[in-house]
């Protein structure tokens, strides 16, 4: 080979080697922006996701919060939460939207975000009072019913409450039971008498009185099918339980604590700390909650026949039966009834979430999308 052809060969190879290393170096610079961009989409996605968590426990502590958040420093990026309420498949909803930034406002900037609906929680029609009854009730002792609005622990709000009782039959106010409430944004602290305007006796509900623990949450139409509360607590949905003895519930109660009795069966002298809804209820509408002694309740208490209240109950409590025992003492103690719109509606929550699609989760979850 003359020296001019080994030039234009050494020529080549020099093009040839440079090529390969100019490809390889470039191959090097794209998987190292492919790793760039993964680690950022990652990053993001962990934001979008923590958000969620965020607002869900923001929410578990305030029910009624909607403020979100804007450019929240996270995880070395930023993030953005909008809480609205909406519908999910034709229920009351939370929609909570949030969206995760790495690089924000740079070119390489990376946004994922995640949507969650959360059950929102209602106030059943049949909740006309801090006690709810379909039969004559007497009230002794010290037990105080007040209609006033209280927060989660009981603590008093004001001006945004209901009635102490409502009764389509009559009221015997004796001992020295108290009963408060509130009539047209007016409070009435509980006094004996009670203030006539929040004491409302011989009422008529519209359409009838509910007769079953699933009518009184609004029934099929409102996602409660005859028995869904049941299945709910036979299911363990968020720490619920089924029983037919009693004596086998643990507490503190959660979720729904479904106690099913015999006829003129009772539940007597039991510890109902806990939280959720309650129901004590037999085809017969004559099963007996009797003698609540100790623990504190939040949320909604429904049962046949209630007799007996010396503990607190932070919520509301609605009677079933036309016909009760003993007279229908509801309270010859020192009980206390605390009417609570944010007890009972993260009772309904809980319970709306899982009737959504079959499952729920103990945060009220109805559905997550990444």
């Amino acid at each position: 080979m003359g020296g001019r052809a080994l030039i234009v060969s050494l020529l080549g190879i020099m093009v040839l080697s440079i090529s390969i290393f100019l490809s390889i170096t470039q191959s090097s610079q794209d998987l190292m922006k492919n790793v760039d961009r993964y680690y950022l989409r990652q990053a993001a996605q962990n934001i979008a996701q923590s958000g969620v968590n965020l607002s869900l426990r923001r929410l578990s502590e305030d029910p009624t919060w909607r403020g979100g958040y804007s450019n929240l420093s996270m995880m070395n990026g930023s993030l953005f939460i909008s809480v609205i309420d909406t519908q999910f498949l034709s229920k009351p909803a939370i929609k909570i939207v949030s969206t995760g930034i790495t690089d924000y406002n740079k070119s390489t900037e990376r946004r994922e975000t995640s949507i969650a609906y959360l059950a929102s929680g209602f106030m059943p029609a049949a909740v006309k009072a801090a006690i709810t009854t379909n039969n004559p009730i007497k009230t002794l002792g010290g037990l105080i019913v007040d209609g006033r609005n209280h927060g989660w622990n009981g603590n008093f709000l004001g001006n945004s409450g209901t009635a102490g009782i409502w009764t389509t039959r009559t009221l015997t106010q004796s001992g020295n039971s108290k009963i408060g409430g509130t009539e047209s944004g007016a409070d009435y602290a509980p006094s004996k008498p009670g203030n006539a305007s929040i004491i409302k006796t011989n009422q008529t509900y519209p359409g009838g009185y509910p007769g079953t623990p699933d009518s009184i949450l609004g029934g099929a139409s409102n996602g409660f099918s005859e028995g869904t509360l049941k299945q709910m607590a036979i299911g363990g949905i968020g720490g619920s339980q089924y029983a037919t003895n009693p004596a086998l519930l643990s507490t503190p109660l959660r979720g729904v604590t479904y106690v099913e009795l015999p006829s003129g069966g009772v539940w007597q002298s039991m510890n109902i700390e806990g939280s959720g809804l309650l129901v004590v209820h037999n085809s017969m509408k004559n099963a007996g909650l009797k003698n609540l002694n100790s623990g504190t309740f939040k949320g909604l208490v429904i049962a046949d026949d209630v007799v007996h209240i010396h503990s607190d109950i932070i919520g509301a409590l609605i009677a079933l039966t036309p016909s009760p025992s003993e007279g229908n003492c509801i309270g010859n103690g020192n009980g206390r009834v605390l009417y609570s719109t944010e007890a009972v509606t993260r009772a309904t929550g809980s319970a709306g979430s899982a009737t959504s699609q079959g499952s729920g989760s103990e945060g009220g979850v109805m559905a997550w999308w990444e």
